[in-house]
């Protein structure tokens, strides 16, 4: 029996994903067959920090990430970064604050 309060919320571009102070424990991503990246910054515009830069592989496909322990804190919320088309989408796996 689990106690905790994991939400969802997935983006298919550059947007806020989540207002407030949250951590993100997982991370879902597809990408296409060219190599890319995407960066989960601290806050809800791209001006904010980057806290988490992933690379995707060179490869089509769906791919998860289970971040351990308590995650990663984002302390103003959390905006996504999608550094071009190759990434198609993103589903984070977060407790506290709210899925913009």
């Amino acid at each position: 029996m689990s106690f905790s309060n994991i939400q969802t919320v997935t983006k298919t571009a550059d947007a806020s994903a989540i207002t407030g102070r949250t951590r993100v424990v997982g991370v879902y991503f597809t990408c296409s067959s060219t190599a890319s990246s995407f960066a989960l910054k601290n806050g809800t515009t791209t001006a904010g920090t980057a806290k988490m830069t992933l690379t995707t592989p060179a490869a089509a496909g769906g791919y998860d990430l289970i971040i351990p322990d308590m995650g990663v804190l984002f302390d103003e919320g959390v905006f996504i970064d999608f550094n071009d088309a190759q990434v198609t989408s993103v589903t984070l796996l977060f407790e506290g604050g709210a899925a913009a």
